[in-house]
């Protein structure tokens, strides 16, 4: 498997709705952290409402082992940051599927570099020569430009409703800045799965 890959249209809109609306019977959880960024409300994978989806991610993914599963209300854009601990022994894909956004373009962006050390900051090299494009730049006008000179991108995943997106757990990752758009939030699922320990 690529460490980072998309599929169109994983979900249709029958499935994305009835997403929605289990999110909604569900308490919200605000982020855990400094800064109240989103709500990551997590429920157990046993009570996914919609079988579908799980059949869905077990023709792409063969065997699912499910460390989390969350819906993400993001409101304040994610800066570069790593999926790879989640108390779990074996990390493997992070699954983000869309789900309500305002019409406006949003993105995923993953980079190049690994992280599966928490102080991963301090092991990058100091600048590798990665040269953004301006489009790029304004996507991730929310980070540092320091730190940017010490990563380089893999891609760009443009945000469709039920489309999934999927990269290796030790890859960072970001949002764009939404805020650019004036977009105010946006629900997707995130499923972080692990390797049958």
């Amino acid at each position: 498997m690529k460490n980072s890959f998309e599929i169109d249209a994983f979900l249709d809109r029958q499935e994305v709705q009835a997403l929605s609306k289990f999110y909604q019977t569900l308490p919200k959880t605000i982020n855990s952290g400094p800064e109240n960024k989103a709500y990551t409300t997590g429920f157990p994978w046993a009570s996914m409402p919609i079988k579908s989806i799980k059949n869905k991610l077990e023709n792409v993914f063969s065997t699912v082992n499910v460390t989390v599963a969350m819906f993400l209300e993001e409101y304040i854009p994610w800066g570069v940051h790593t999926d790879y601990f989640k108390d779990d022994k074996s990390p493997f894909y992070a699954v983000l599927i869309p789900l309500e956004f305002e019409d406006k373009d949003t993105h995923t962006i993953i980079f190049n570099e690994q992280a599966t050390s928490k102080d991963w900051k301090i092991n990058l090299l100091t600048d590798i020569g990665y040269e953004y494009t301006e489009h790029e730049l304004t996507l991730l006008n929310h980070i540092d430009r320091e730190l940017l000179k010490k990563i380089s991108i893999d891609s760009v995943y443009k945000w469709e409703k039920g489309k999934m997106i999927a990269w290796h757990r030790n890859y960072l990752h970001t949002s764009d800045n939404f805020k650019n758009t004036g977009m105010k939030k946006k629900l997707a699922l995130v499923i972080f799965l692990n390797k049958d320990d």
